[in-house]
């Protein structure tokens, strides 16, 4: 999975857009289209914090990977 924080000149048409808080997730057509959850998990480190999403995969459509 790939993030990106710079989204100027991007095409984002197609994202589903997820707001929560005051941060604002894109998330993929492919990703939402066989996903059945996902959640935005924040861990803390020595340096910094990280940011991870999960993703739930739906055992009612078949995933072409």
């Amino acid at each position: 999975m790939s993030v990106d924080t710079y989204l100027k000149g991007k095409k984002t048409e197609g994202y589903k857009r997820i707001h929560q808080d005051d941060i604002l997730v894109l998330v993929a057509p492919t990703l939402s289209r066989f996903a059945k959850e996902l959640h935005l998990v924040t861990k803390k480190k020595m340096i910094g914090k990280k940011l991870l999403a999960v993703v739930h995969h739906d055992p009612n459509k078949s995933c072409p990977i």
